[in-house]
């Protein structure tokens, strides 16, 4: 009968053990576990702060390109790209051109004419077409001819429109060519990073201020 009990207890004993080295194991396991989510969630944070980097550094990359933009020092000349404008549309006429910044490049946008068809190109720095228009010219359409030998040039436009006080430490971002009210009109745009925004039109013909206007 001793022995039977001694038996019992030892047998008892034996699967006690038992569990407690299972439940061992599994919390051990469990806590490896824990270890490897929380490392491969301080990797993600970290990857996430690498990318919010990289973007940071893209924008003001880009911010810093727009502000190098000089519209009195531009790789493609107004006379080069209104060339590059009839060898596209040979017999065609002027009737705007405009120079303003697209995707960080300067580029012209210039349109024109012809006896049966309207014509718009734009022109990128080195003088290639990056896209075009063409529609039907409308019979009771004024059209107008840009003669630029007998205006002023950009460059002294950008002058004049540099003197008035309202431009005063404002960057010039484009300008453009263009008839108004029977008259070629060139308009300078200023802007100051999108805060303030100031337009001066100068009469291309003499080359005289005729007003400034000013969007806060």
């Amino acid at each position: 009968m001793k022995k039977f009990l001694l038996l019992c207890l030892t047998l008892l004993l034996s699967i006690t053990l038992a569990a407690c080295g299972t439940s061992d194991d599994s919390d051990t396991g469990n806590d490896a576990a824990n270890d490897s989510n929380t490392s491969e969630n301080t990797n993600d944070n970290n990857n996430d702060d690498s990318n919010v980097a990289d973007n940071t550094n893209g924008n003001n990359g880009s911010t810093e390109g727009n502000d190098d933009l000089d519209l009195t020092n531009v790789s493609l000349t107004v006379e080069d790209a209104m060339e590059a404008f009839h060898d596209h549309f040979p017999g065609s006429s002027l009737s705007s051109i405009q120079l303003d910044e697209e995707k960080g490049e300067l580029v012209y946008d210039i349109d024109g004419y012809d006896d049966t068809m309207e014509y718009s190109a734009e022109i990128n720095q080195s003088g290639d077409v990056i896209s075009e228009e063409k529609e039907q010219k409308e019979s009771d359409e004024q059209y107008d001819e840009l003669v630029l030998a007998d205006y002023i040039s950009a460059e002294e436009a950008l002058s004049t429109a540099s003197e008035a006080p309202e431009t005063d430490g404002i960057t010039a971002r484009g300008w453009s060519l263009e008839f108004e009210n029977g008259s070629p009109i060139y308009e300078i745009n200023f802007e100051d990073m999108g805060s303030q925004e100031v337009d001066v039109y100068i009469d291309a013909e003499p080359g005289e201020q005729l007003h400034v206007e000013v969007d806060d």
